[in-house]
């Protein structure tokens, strides 16, 4: 904890009371543009919003699946016109460090900027599990994915291999690309062979045994084998090395596909778990220190998807609005998984509540959510709709 003492609620860091809270949010994914839009929401005129992230555009990553498919299905918004249009501070430029004694962060470039509150949501570092395999989210896959798909149309690739590594708890993104791939290749016609690799002991494990049925009965109908408990371990010369049971097997792939592993940022500055990532509370706060909240990826909850991030953001953005003298409900961290899952036919509809061993998962032909988006946002999803519409009339 730092060593000066914080108040819990304003002023904090020396800001008087009736000024405007300067609330940093560090992040520009998902729950970085969830917590702008929601404490523009909820705090109005009582929050100074500035905004730290290093990327030009905001990117809808989980259509990503798509884009080997489809090169204009990714969703971007330039950050400027965020900006201009929720009337914050962009500062383009990456979190270096924090100095939470005295508000302070430093940037990579060397900036020091203050603030009263700070929201972290930098997201976690993609890196490669599966040495030789491509992977998911890396700069050049989904153009590799693409050129695949076209070695796919002329027969010159046989088989391919969707990998599920050990330690990725949200793994629908490899499923999705394979049914993708699957109904690509019956399209055009082509004999290749597919298969799913995953170390979890049912296909989609974290959404329930629900949803690893349904995904053993699409993978089937799409003659996509399936094996579970699999540890990938390597690919190299045509050959997946697995781990099974303690006995090592190898399975032979002209391509093979893996989803990354997440690594956390380490901040310095911020306590971090092992793993690099930052404890947080029910509200957000990062353990130990009472001005500090954290959202997304860059947090120790184990389950990285989009629509828990909007959740924790939405959380962190209300104990804020509190602390800037607004009068909001607080909403703890009650995780909710909701999964469309594109197969390359009708999307399937998965949603779980709680995220525990007695929890249910729905599961529906038909949305059980609307607009049936595959990030849930309170205020992210009405925001983006927002701005596909007026798009759309400006090209009418």
């Amino acid at each position: 904890m730092s060593s000066r003492t914080k108040p819990s609620l304003p002023p904090v860091n020396g800001t008087p009371r009736g000024a405007a809270l300067r609330v940093l949010v560090a992040g520009g994914g998902v729950a970085g543009l969830e917590a702008v839009l929601a404490l523009s929401k909820l705090a109005g005129d009582r929050v100074d919003l500035t905004l730290l992230t290093p990327d030009e555009e905001f990117v809808y990553r989980p259509l990503e699946v798509l884009a080997p498919f489809d090169s204009g299905a990714v969703v971007r918004v330039p950050w400027s016109e965020i900006a201009a249009e929720l009337r914050l501070k962009h500062i383009p430029d990456a979190l270096a460090s924090v100095d939470p004694d005295a508000g302070v962060v430093r940037t990579e470039s060397g900036r020091l900027t203050s603030y009263d509150v700070l929201v972290v949501a930098a997201g976690a570092s993609r890196r490669v599990a599966v040495p030789g395999a491509l992977t998911v989210g890396m700069p050049g896959t989904s153009e590799k994915l693409a050129g695949m798909l076209a070695e796919l149309t002329v027969g010159t690739v046989a088989r391919i291999a969707f990998v599920a590594p050990l330690g990725v708890a949200w793994t629908l993104p490899i499923y999705e690309l394979a049914l993708l791939t699957a109904t690509h290749a019956r399209d055009v016609g082509a004999g290749a062979k597919l298969a799913v690799i995953t170390a979890e002991s049912e296909p989609l494990q974290v959404l329930g045994s629900g949803a690893g049925t349904l995904a053993r009965k699409l993978l089937a109908e799409h003659g996509i084998a399936v094996h579970t408990g699999c540890v990938a371990d390597s690919y190299e010369h045509g050959y997946l090395r697995l781990e099974l049971a303690g006995a090592v097997a190898v399975v032979v792939a002209a391509v093979v596909v893996a989803l990354p592993r997440l690594e956390g940022p380490r901040i310095p500055g911020l306590p971090a778990t092992a793993e690099g990532f930052l404890a947080v509370d029910g509200n957000g706060r990062v353990r130990g220190e009472d001005a500090v909240y954290a959202a997304g990826d860059v947090t120790s909850f184990p389950i990285k998807q989009g629509g828990l991030a909007t959740q924790q953001a939405d959380a962190a953005a209300a104990h804020i609005a509190v602390r800037a003298g607004v009068s909001v409900a607080r909403e703890a961290f009650d995780p909710v998984l909701r999964g469309p899952m594109l197969t390359g036919g009708a999307s399937r509809f998965l949603r779980r509540g709680g995220v525990t061993e007695t929890s249910r998962t729905e599961i529906a032909d038909e949305p059980l959510w609307w607009p049936p988006v595959k990030i849930v946002g309170r205020h992210l999803t009405p925001y983006l709709a927002e701005r596909a519409e007026r798009a759309r009339s400006s090209r009418r």
